[in-house]
């Protein structure tokens, strides 16, 4: 995994971030999620096989589900939703996105454990991030609606739960990695067959 993998994550104070720390991070992070699962993730154990201190991993993250999603799911990465000029090429890149962080098995034992701490519980800033994609992807398809290329009456809420929901239920009903590139490309034209305006 990349440095790219912890963007997101809190800046520290003082000197500049150590972006190969990051990524030995990430990768530990990741690693332990796929061997223990979200439950048996301790930050001293990421800490110890990314060969840092859990000091150095706090001051980053503040908490174990800060350090997770921002590892695994990427909300503010540049590759979450793009907005080309071309809906269905933008359609593939949002599904690509979620099939990425949520078909995996890291993927799959974070959103288990991430839906399972208390909703109160954290800073709000990992509740807002929580939500950033999802955002950004109905934005994209509000614009595509006010340029008329989807059924005046299509619900941009909607199409954004038809990207994550199909691949969170294909990733649990038949394991992770089955969503592959047919797969992307079989669902962005189920969605255009439903909701694209009919041009006469």
């Amino acid at each position: 995994m990349g440095a790219d993998a912890a963007v997101g994550a809190t800046a520290a104070r003082g000197r500049p971030r150590d972006v190969r720390l990051d990524a030995s991070i990430a990768a530990a992070t990741v690693e332990l999620l796929e061997e223990r699962g979200y439950a048996g993730l301790a930050v001293s154990a990421v800490a110890e096989r990314a060969g840092t201190t859990t000091a150095a991993i706090y001051r980053r993250w503040p908490t174990k589900a800060d350090l997770v999603q921002d590892v695994v799911f990427r909300p503010r990465g540049d590759d979450v939703v793009a907005d080309t000029g071309d809906l269905k090429a933008d359609l593939v890149t949002m599904v690509r996105w979620t099939a990425e962080k949520y078909s995996t098995a890291a993927g799959l034992a974070a959103l288990g454990g991430l839906l399972g701490e208390p909703i109160e519980e954290g800073p709000s800033r990992r509740r807002a991030a929580a939500t950033e994609a999802w955002k950004r992807a109905v934005a994209r398809l509000q614009s595509a609606l006010d340029a008329g290329e989807l059924r005046p009456d299509a619900d941009p809420e909607v199409l954004a739960s038809m990207i994550i929901g199909p691949v969170l239920a294909t990733a649990m009903a038949r394991g992770p990695g089955r969503v592959d590139e047919r797969w992307i490309t079989s669902l962005v034209a189920s969605i255009l067959e439903g909701a694209a305006c009919r041009r006469s």
